[in-house]
């Protein structure tokens, strides 16, 4: 596959990011430093990208992603209406845990909770995903992007390990420890990633 140069970005910081919840594909708004962390994140986009070259926009389409992206856009002066909000870049589905926090999960859901940390990327919390599922929606969404040049993208940060490692050719296990944080950017290309300063 021929993977064009992505520009990876994160959502900014939500308010249950701040209490410890589990989102998934629920969601909570963005808190003041997360519009913050959304409108900075756009300046380290402008010095990696010429905005004047042709590229395309792709947001997950969960609240916290659109809030940060139209933020993004309107900093840059890129029209709404180019972005391609993908369902393939939906966090992942954590079942029964979403909206709920890591403590009662490690207390009330202990079996589950249990389960899925001996296995995160096979086991399936109860009406959710795997990071193995994840893996195969967003190898539907690569395949329809190779022939692209240059992308941005604003997603989760399981989504955004799981591409990380299938852009990097990540073992699982390296896979699974990536972290990118509210503020940082991340550039893809040629199968290595960068951060932007």
């Amino acid at each position: 596959m021929n993977l064009p140069t992505i520009i990876l970005l994160r959502h900014g910081e939500t308010e249950w990011n701040i209490e410890g919840r589990y989102q998934g594909q629920l969601n909570s708004n963005l808190t003041n430093l997360g519009k913050e962390q959304a409108l900075n994140n756009a300046f380290k986009i402008e010095r990696e990208i010429c905005l004047n070259e042709p590229f395309k926009f792709f947001s997950s389409p969960l609240g916290r992603a659109k809030e940060s992206t139209l933020i993004i856009c309107e900093a840059l002066g890129i029209e709404s209406e180019k972005i391609i909000y993908e369902e393939n870049l939906q966090e992942v589905n954590y079942g029964i845990f979403e909206g709920k926090t890591k403590f009662f999960c490690q207390t009330k859901l202990k079996q589950q909770f249990n389960d899925r940390e001996a296995n995160k990327w096979e086991y399936v919390v109860n009406g959710g995903e795997s990071y193995e599922m994840v893996t195969q929606r967003l190898l539907i969404w690569l395949k329809s992007i190779e022939n692209e040049k240059n992308i941005i993208v604003v997603a989760h940060e399981m989504i955004n390990r799981a591409l990380r490692g299938i852009y990097c050719k990540y073992a699982q296990e390296k896979i699974l420890g990536l972290r990118q944080s509210n503020d940082v950017v991340i550039k893809l290309e040629n199968s290595k990633e960068f951060i932007v300063e």
